[in-house]
């Protein structure tokens, strides 16, 4: 039977309102919750319940059909048909790119936000999807990644807790595509106070001139490109994604990923 294109989206809608489980974990998941249920029982009454931090998920590799009206140029996304209730009503899959102070104002942001010396990483690639802010910070040694609030940026006031970021090596340390393809550099799930989201940033062949993420609950999203690196970020909890790279010749073709 072929599904409408909107299906998807609708399915997401419809799990997210649904308080029932799957009926079927895996193999993964039936591990975590028996760890996480041993670690409550040991925890004394009086003792605060030892919580697993969030750490980077790895893109599982494996090719995804594109579908949905999320690809849409400019649509606001209900936050209700992404899985995360209300959480990030305002984001869009078309991004608006940050430039001049905006763009360093928002570096400055996540600078500040790791306390680490400066190591001669600058802004490479400023965003804005709806209310948030999304900033990649490129050096030769380090860099860095935030997603922060926009209320956030250049802010005094608002606490680290607002903001998102990983540190890691620098463009050295990440594998050289080729012409027509890509490099995954960073990619992280994680939560906010608003839910869950996932971010994927790399580096671009020459002929590459633009990159669409499709996530597994049926978004496009458009990723901004620019001195040779790519960044998108999306709210799901990141199960898995594909790419599609734009070519200078005009052609479009799934990513082969080194």
């Amino acid at each position: 039977m072929t599904r409408n294109k909107d299906d998807v989206l609708i399915t997401a809608a419809v799990r997210d309102l649904d308080p029932a489980p799957a009926a079927a974990l895996t193999t993964a998941e039936c591990e975590r919750a028996e760890a996480t249920f041993a670690r409550i029982v040991a925890t004394p009454i009086d003792g605060p319940v030892p919580v697993e931090p969030s750490r980077p998920r790895p893109r599982r590799r494996r090719l995804l059909v594109a579908t949905g009206l999320a690809g849409a140029a400019g649509i606001t996304i209900p936050a209700v048909l992404l899985g995360g209730g209300s959480a990030y009503a305002s984001w869009t899959p078309k991004p608006e790119a940050l430039i001049g102070a905006e763009a360093d104002n928002a570096g400055a942001t996540c600078t500040d936000f790791f306390g680490t010396k400066d190591r001669g990483e600058r802004v490479t690639i400023a965003e804005s999807r709806g209310d948030w802010t999304f900033v990649l910070l490129a050096g030769n040694e380090s860099e860095a990644v935030c997603l922060m609030p926009d209320k956030a940026v250049g802010s005094e006031t608002v606490g680290r807790e607002d903001v998102f970021g990983s540190h890691t090596g620098g463009a050295a340390a990440l594998p050289t595509p080729g012409a027509d393809t890509i490099s995954e550099g960073t990619a992280m799930s994680s939560t906010t106070s608003e839910g869950w989201f996932t971010w994927a940033t790399g580096v671009v062949g020459k002929d590459v001139i633009g990159v669409t993420v499709h996530s597994s609950s049926g978004l496009d999203i458009e990723a901004s490109v620019a001195s040779g690196r790519f960044v998108a970020w999306w709210p799901d909890d990141g199960t898995s994604w594909s790419y599609t790279v734009h070519l200078t010749d005009g052609s479009d073709r799934p990513a082969r990923l080194p």
